[in-house]
């Protein structure tokens, strides 16, 4: 039996994370963004948030295949987090079961997505059950249409827009010195968590998140320094 207070979360002694998970069977808001606080603070995990693993596939696992996705949004980005007290490899090890679990719901849920966004959250979700891919927490950039990261030749701060039909890249915040076009990716030349995420895209007929894929997986040049390089590469 799991002693609650005697691990961690985000504020401390995690004995309220009992109680929550408890309550976790609601789609309540104020529960939810409780337990998000608490278990995965801007993507930072505690000794409770590995802890809370199997109560959350199990009310992943339990929920109705159309319906709330909140529970295994959360343990699976638990499982992606690369900032936490334990090694990722050893976590994925210790709860090998119950990320098979996840990886199985997450699976069942892409199919089901109600657009392009929501699609994306739910193959970030099957990748992180998958491997500890950069894509396993930076996928939903292209959610939000926009990739911000170091440039590794210069360390400036740089930006890929993929609003435009034309991926393109500019100094965060300064657009003085001009913009560069991505390269896009060969789907041949796709390789581990990006082929994966270009399949479930292409399986589940979303041609424009297929299209941004490869735009996220392809060649930048910076503006700056004109270095070139993989955008996964520059995300380490």
């Amino acid at each position: 039996m799991t002693s609650w207070t005697s691990l961690r979360d985000a504020y401390g002694t995690a004995g309220p994370v009992e109680a929550l998970l408890r309550r976790g069977d609601t789609q309540d808001r104020t529960i939810w963004d409780e337990l998000w606080s608490r278990l995965c603070h801007q993507g930072t995990v505690y000794s409770a948030s590995y802890a809370a693993l199997p109560r959350l596939a199990d009310l992943a696992a339990r929920q109705d295949p159309s319906g709330f996705v909140e529970p295994l949004f959360l343990a699976t980005c638990i499982v992606a987090s690369t900032d936490g007290p334990e090694e990722p490899a050893a976590v994925r090890t210790r709860y090998a079961d119950t990320i098979r679990t996840l990886r199985e719901v997450a699976e069942g849920l892409v199919p089901l997505a109600a657009d392009d966004t929501d699609f994306i959250y739910r193959a970030q979700a099957v990748l992180a059950t998958e491997s500890g891919s950069v894509w396993a927490t930076r996928l939903d950039a292209l959610a939000d249409q926009e990739l911000e990261f170091a440039c590794p030749g210069c360390d400036e701060q740089l930006v890929i827009g993929f609003e435009t039909s034309a991926a393109h890249v500019k100094q965060f915040g300064d657009g003085s010195v001009g913009q560069t076009t991505v390269a896009p990716c060969d789907p041949g030349q796709l390789t581990g968590s990006e082929a994966r995420a270009y399949d479930l895209a292409t399986t589940h007929r979303r041609p424009q998140v297929a299209k941004q894929l490869l735009d996220l997986f392809g060649i930048f040049q910076c503006p700056v320094c004109h270095s070139t390089g993989r955008t996964s590469a520059a995300l380490g």
